[in-house]
């Protein structure tokens, strides 16, 4: 058979269509709800731009992806991204719906000086009492700058002052910021032993006196990367009674020093959503320096850490974070060494203890399971509070394995955990809900055998 060019045209014309068909062009962007937020904010999270061509099977992923980076800004409850075709399925149109925040919080700060409020109420003593006050806005000019400002009065005293994410191009890939503070208190930790931190209180003289300015750059050139640089300038004042409890408080015998920290990190976020990922990676690296002027002290850390988050089945999900510590130093420092018990560096079931070194790893090993899908009510007694007025929540179950290991080239006497491999295990819940708040109970048993429950408020306003 003689396939003749009138047939060859015929071929073509048959399957040309399913071919074209496979593309779709982003014809129009349409964006409601967005009352105080600027729209440039919300463009810059989406993975396509108003003319791109994109294959169709990738359309709802494109869509979903997006939907999670307005979702990560922290500055919607809900958001809501479809496409509807134009022009024959030829084109798309992308609607996109979000229901802002409330982007004004106060800050409330109250602090008992004592071991805890029941040993305050006890032998209650006004002086030995804190309250701050001040205010968090998190969408400055509808620009997603943040302002916080606080001030604290009482047994401590300070102020703090910070303005961040302040774009320099359209673009928004430029951003820069700037903080300083005060700060005043009575009572510190100078040093750990038997694994707990120990703590000197001063009745009149504060036992530390630090005053800081600094400013910070972040580069984002494209939506999963950011590079931030930090400088920091600090001038501190001690109490001479740390160096006499311990000579290695901060590396120097003088009780006054002028320091700078400079501090760059680089992050590879492809996670779904930052606040408690289900699927994706994340990288970071962080290095510091610190450096004392008048020479006694020079520092340098290196923090990696990584996490990998994946869908093993319906409703089971697994989390792993890697993350640790590498510290070089001229001299020896308590302040330098601080490691596991410190911040979100901790090791569950190990919540009452702190642990010191110049190096650790720590791995977090976490199944989850979908216990109750995303539930949303509103609140009906609530009309005019929109933003508050409709809650959503998701609760999960999870067993959990954790396992650290921290160097100490000094260990104290006493401090049992260091040098040594540490491990826990148990089993809670995780109740996540509206502005990024994660609840968290969980039954932890550590390496001592010592079991607890534990309860965690995970939130990135209060």
């Amino acid at each position: 058979m003689k396939l003749r060019y009138y047939h060859i045209f015929l071929l073509m014309a048959l399957f040309s269509e399913p071919v074209m068909a496979q593309n779709v062009i982003i014809n129009d962007i349409f964006i409601t709800g967005n009352r105080q937020s600027r729209a440039s904010v919300i463009l810059r999270e989406l993975v396509f731009s108003q003319g791109d061509t994109v294959a169709f099977p990738q359309l709802q992923t494109m869509l979903d992806v997006s939907r999670n980076n307005i979702i990560n800004t922290s500055l919607f409850n809900y958001v809501y991204v479809t496409a509807d075709t134009v022009s024959s399925d030829v084109s798309v149109n992308i609607k996109i719906e979000v229901e802002e925040r409330w982007y004004i919080w106060p800050v409330v700060d109250l602090v008992f000086e004592d071991r805890n409020i029941s040993t305050w109420i006890r032998n209650p003593d006004w002086s030995r009492f804190s309250f701050g006050a001040g205010v968090d806005i998190q969408n400055m000019r509808g620009l997603n700058e943040k302002l916080h400002i606080t001030a604290r009065i009482g047994y401590q005293r300070g102020v703090s002052l910070s303005y961040a994410d302040i774009a320099l191009d359209r673009a928004k890939r430029h951003l820069f910021g700037f903080s300083t503070s005060y700060n005043m208190v009575h009572n510190t930790a100078y040093k750990t032993e038997n694994n707990k931190p120990l703590y000197v209180t001063t009745s009149e003289n504060s036992v530390r006196q630090s005053y800081s300015a600094g400013i910070n750059y972040l580069f984002r050139p494209e939506i999963h990367e950011r590079h931030t640089a930090n400088i920091t300038f600090e001038h501190t004042n001690i109490d001479d009674t740390l160096l006499l409890l311990n000579r290695h408080y901060w590396g120097g015998t003088h009780t006054r020093r002028n320091n700078i920290n400079v501090t760059y990190s680089y992050a590879n976020d492809h996670r779904d959503v930052y606040f408690y990922p289900l699927e994706g990676t994340f990288f970071k690296l962080t290095g510091t320096m610190d450096i004392a002027l008048d020479g006694s002290l020079l520092t340098a850390s290196v923090y990696p850490e990584f996490g990998f988050y994946k869908a093993l089945a319906t409703r089971w999900f697994y989390a792993g974070v890697l993350n640790g510590k590498m510290t070089v130093a001229n001299t020896q420092s308590y302040l330098v060494e601080k490691a596991l018990g410190y911040g979100t560096n901790y090791l569950r079931g190990y919540e009452d203890y702190v642990m010191d070194g110049h190096y650790f790893a720590l791995m977090k090993n976490t199944l989850r399971f979908l216990l109750m899908p995303t539930k949303v009510i509103e609140i009906k007694w609530l009309p005019g509070l929109s933003k508050f007025n409709k809650i959503h929540f998701t609760l999960y179950a999870n067993v959990f394995a954790d396992v650290g290991y921290i160097y100490n080239n000094r260990p104290a006497p006493g401090n049992t955990f260091e040098n040594s491999f540490l491990y826990s295990g148990g089993a809670g819940f995780d109740l996540v809900t509206y502005y990024d708040i994660v609840i968290r109970v969980d039954y932890a048993v550590n390496k001592k055998k010592e079991g607890g429950i534990y309860v965690t408020l995970i939130t990135p306003f209060f």
